[in-house]
């Protein structure tokens, strides 16, 4: 059995770590089953992966990110650490697999070819300022999470969205309303449905509550490419 052999590095690379571990998973999703073999030596990483099953790469990618994250959030309880980890290439000579990563979700991606940096960076960086920018920050931190951590895709676009609908309440004095009109008010200014908001709600719940919850590619697909259009349409109108 050829295994897959991811390669990655835990930043920063300045607080150096090394461990080695193994252990069995399975896939939540599919019930894939496998074996990961780890080895973090001065913060370069190496992890082998065994299964007999014929994976998609970004699939097992985000396994094996979760493996290792799960130690590094077990390193950083014990020892007061933050560490990042970062997953940079996959091969197996099997089946001729020798890829690396890049940083993009490509349905995001895909969106932004056509953007211009120079043009759209100066409108943003206007709407960041002053006391409403904050919520503005928060919700493209929560953007960016959302790319970063697949298993967690929903409780941040969700969350995203929540700190626009403040940040609508702010602007229309609203802030004292209730939810519902505050609601209302943000899918006006949006043009977004409310059964759009209510699906990404769906995503996040579990979450949110601290439950296990699995969205499959195709699905993380249509949460991300939803969130996106609402942040789209609300910044575009306010």
């Amino acid at each position: 059995m050829e295994p897959y052999i991811f390669q990655g590095i835990v930043l920063p690379e300045r607080a150096q770590l090394s461990l080695q571990f193994a252990l069995d998973f399975s896939h939540l999703g599919s019930g894939n089953r496998g074996q990961a073999k780890v080895s973090i030596i001065l913060n370069q990483v190496v992890v082998w992966i065994y299964s007999k099953y014929r994976w998609d790469i970004f699939d097992l990618r985000n396994i094996v990110k979760n493996i290792v994250h799960n130690e590094l959030a077990m390193v950083g309880y014990l020892k007061g650490y933050a560490y990042d980890l970062e997953i940079t290439r996959v091969t197996n000579q099997s089946r001729e697999i020798d890829y690396v990563f890049g940083i993009d979700v490509s349905c995001l991606a895909e969106r932004g070819m056509s953007i211009d940096l120079e043009r759209e960076m100066p409108k943003l960086r206007e709407k960041f300022s002053g006391e409403n920018g904050v919520l503005l920050q928060r919700c493209f931190g929560d953007l960016v999470s959302s790319m970063k951590h697949a298993d967690d895709t929903g409780l941040y676009c969700y969350r995203a969205i929540e700190s626009l609908r403040h940040h609508c309440a702010l602007l229309h004095g609203l802030s004292d309303a209730s939810k519902a009109e505050q609601w209302q008010k943000f899918r006006e200014i949006s043009g977004c449905d409310e059964q759009t908001l209510r699906n990404i709600k769906i995503a996040a719940d579990p979450l949110r509550h601290g439950e296990v919850s699995y969205t499959d590619s195709a699905g993380r697909t249509k949460l991300l490419s939803s969130t996106w259009a609402v942040v789209d349409g609300y910044l575009k109108s306010s």
